[in-house]
């Protein structure tokens, strides 16, 4: 830019110093149709020196402003990128720690970028269920757009409303490549859904492609199994598969003895006892038991305490087992020294009603405080 300006300038003093130097004034007679500008060469080359130098420096003070003009926009809308994107970040951080509050906080009130808005509802929507607010959280859910739709249908599920996803699930979990999350979300919408029929032709599927794992069969079962007719409990059973009943026993052995058949399943819980790594598993069974009778599976239990004396897991058995016999004054001497802190819990409501009706309400009260 500098040479330019250097050439043009040598031009001008040229034009204006050559008639000098020739001895001549020299003249400029510039005409245009009715419009005729003369003058001698030095005042021509004054003034287009004049107009050169005033044309320059606009030029410069445009550029100058615009340059203005570009970093205050381009600061502008960095800054707006910057909330943008802190909004987003806060939000996530919020739900890695729990803190659904701030995580409304954080999303309600403020913008994303346009491709985290899909992100910015689901987490919404995840906040509002988590305040035990599933219309919130379904409205929310809906404008999510329909391609990301799946991606949101835990959150679906967990609304209790699966339609919106179900049929996009359905062709997903139906195809030959279908993934081990597609088939477990859509075992879950049967579930959510009670329809158990096609549940029972869908899990040979789940298991040959190993899509759950034991405790998600264990919700999966259990839900299955509590859902069912009690007189049906045992057909239902019987017409699963080799390899689900598997899966499927100690769920099934739990419902009849919630339903009270405990002198149905007796025979599978003695074997139960004589095998020491299902001791949990038959204490469990024993603690969602209904009034029922197992008469030789206390004596057994009884018998087998006498050799293990502190085998905490058939302490609790028998506790169970005997307030399902109406026995509670036995229970809660069980219970006395079966519980502690960490069972206590998962054993409330049959320790209350040990105590409760062995005249202990003290002790009753104190399992809630």
């Amino acid at each position: 830019m500098i040479r330019l300006i250097l050439v043009i300038l040598a031009i001008v003093v040229l034009l204006a110093v050559a008639p000098l130097l020739l001895g001549e004034t020299g003249y400029v007679l510039i005409s245009f149709k009715q419009t005729t500008i003369e003058g001698s060469i030095v005042a021509f080359a004054i003034t287009a020196l004049a107009i050169f130098i005033g044309a320059y420096l606009i030029y410069k003070l445009v550029r100058y402003l615009w340059s203005l003009y570009s970093n205050t926009r381009h600061r502008f809308f960095a800054r707006s990128e910057e909330r943008k994107q802190a909004a987003i970040e806060q939000g996530v951080w919020s739900l890695i720690n729990g803190d659904s509050e701030q995580l409304e906080l954080a999303l309600a009130n403020n913008s994303v970028a346009d491709n985290w808005q899909d992100v910015r509802y689901a987490l919404l929507a995840k906040a509002a269920l988590q305040n035990n607010e599933p219309n919130k959280a379904i409205v929310l859910l809906n404008q999510i757009s329909p391609e990301n739709q799946l991606k949101a249908a835990k959150l679906w599920l967990a609304s209790g409303d699966s339609s919106t996803v179900t049929g996009e699930l359905k062709l997903l979990a139906e195809a030959k490549k279908a993934t081990a999350l597609e088939l477990k979300l859509y075992a879950e919408v049967l579930v959510q859904q009670q329809k158990w029929a096609a549940l029972e032709q869908f899990m040979p599927r789940l298991l040959a492609k190993k899509a759950l794992t034991d405790s998600q069969w264990a919700i999966l079962l259990t839900s299955y199994f509590m859902a069912q007719p009690e007189s049906q409990l045992t057909d239902k059973y019987q017409q699963l598969s080799k390899n689900v009943k598997v899966k499927a026993h100690s769920c099934y052995l739990a419902a009849m003895a919630k339903a009270g058949r405990l002198n149905e399943i007796e025979l599978s819980l003695l074997k139960m006892l004589k095998k020491p790594e299902q001791h949990n598993e038959l204490a469990q069974i024993l603690n969602v038991s209904a009034p029922g009778d197992a008469l030789k599976l206390q004596a057994s239990l009884q018998d087998a305490l006498k050799k293990d004396p502190d085998n905490q897991a058939l302490l609790l058995a028998l506790a169970c087992l005997a307030n399902a016999h109406g026995e509670y004054d036995l229970a809660a001497r069980v219970f006395d020294k079966a519980l502690t802190r960490e069972n206590s819990k998962a054993y409330l409501a049959q320790a209350q009603l040990s105590y409760s009706k062995s005249a202990q309400p003290q002790k009753a009260l104190d399992l809630y405080l």
